[in-house]
């Protein structure tokens, strides 16, 4: 069961990092307004290399984007993908209100921050992200994030989903 917990967690938070780097990287203002464009090329790479993430590329390609319609195209594209066709429809519900979901998008956000200019420098592809930030998860600047972010140890969190 905490297998399967841990499993569903790296999805949903995957999911939820692939959107952002889907942002970072492809959104561009027009007037007044941000839009998502992939270009064709990186389409194809991105559905090919990331099978259960390309389908987010797809449906936020060439997309006018506000945060409510971006957080609503994440929520539907997860339950969706995920929601009874991969977990059991409580799942990810028991996921997403998690500390551990908590921390873990809340240090990848600190992590992106720290890194904005780095990450701009040169376009990465999503592995190269993750890679670069599991690498500093466990930095001591990492552990120390994460430690601070999952506040006391509670292991009735794991244990309970």
């Amino acid at each position: 069961m905490a297998d399967q917990f841990k499993q569903a967690l790296k999805d949903v938070t995957d999911i939820g990092k692939f959107e952002f780097w889907l942002r970072f990287y492809y959104m561009t203002k027009e007037g007044e307004e941000h839009k998502i464009h992939i270009p064709e090329s990186d389409m194809t790479t991105l559905q090919q290399d990331h099978p259960l993430l390309g389908g987010l590329a797809d449906e936020m390609n060439n997309e006018i984007m506000t945060p409510d319609k971006s957080q609503q195209k994440l929520i539907n594209y997860i339950q969706n993908r995920l929601d009874g066709e991969r977990y059991d429809i409580t799942r990810i519900l028991s996921v997403l209100n998690s500390k551990s979901y908590q921390v873990e998008m809340n240090a990848f956000h600190i992590w992106v921050e720290a890194h904005e200019d780095q990450l701009e420098e040169k376009p990465m592809n999503f592995t190269e992200w993750m890679q670069l930030f599991e690498a500093w998860k466990r930095t001591g600047k990492g552990q120390d994030v994460l430690q601070t972010l999952a506040g006391p140890q509670d292991s009735s969190q794991e244990t309970t989903h």
